[in-house]
């Protein structure tokens, strides 16, 4: 698994899974071809969390506003960021963006390391689909600092996304698998 090279530890977690009847690699095209108009209260709340300077417009995975860093095709995508994320605008870390080296060897004091894994495993004849988040803090105040943070979102705005971007793509390609039309 590439999350766990990417971020091996971490101080905050969250996974949802989801069973789709449909085949990994149907479901892995429905994940590339899933459109940020399918998610409608994803694209809420980023507009809300970004106080409407970031609009998810267009392909999911291209328009997420954390930068990819890792793709092993047909089984996992890694999106990852650097970033003072408690603060209204966060800040991200001076690093390469998209850079998973950089990302892993980040240890300046007073950051967040944030990775997210959407991955695709077969389960017989259906398909596993997890979307992991994982976050490691670089020292024990951000610790502190990120934890309040963390709350309000893993209640809020980052589950409700995680919840409806597995639903979105649930439907996506179970229908690719039933020959419906999408």
């Amino acid at each position: 698994m590439e999350l766990d090279r990417v971020l091996p530890a971490h101080d905050f977690r969250s996974c949802f899974t989801r069973r789709i009847a449909a085949d990994p690699p149907t479901v892995w095209k429905a994940l590339c071809e899933l459109s940020s108009a399918e998610l409608p209260l994803s694209r809420r709340l980023m507009l809300l969390r970004s106080g409407g300077r970031s609009r998810l417009d267009g392909p999911l995975l291209d328009s997420f506003p954390t930068p990819t860093l890792v793709t092993v095709e047909g089984e996992e995508i890694v999106k990852g960021k650097v970033a003072k994320f408690w603060r209204l605008r966060p800040r991200p870390a001076p690093i390469e963006p998209g850079d998973a080296a950089a990302f892993t060897g980040f240890s300046e004091p007073g950051w967040a390391k944030a990775a997210m894994s959407l991955r695709v495993a077969p389960d017989g004849d259906a398909t596993i689909v997890s979307f992991e988040t994982r976050v490691q803090c670089t020292d024990a105040r951000s610790r502190r600092v990120f934890r309040a943070y963390w709350l309000l979102i893993r209640l809020g705005g980052a589950a409700f996304i995680r919840v409806e971007v597995l639903g979105a793509l649930v439907r996506r390609a179970e229908r690719a698998a039933a020959g419906t039309p999408g």
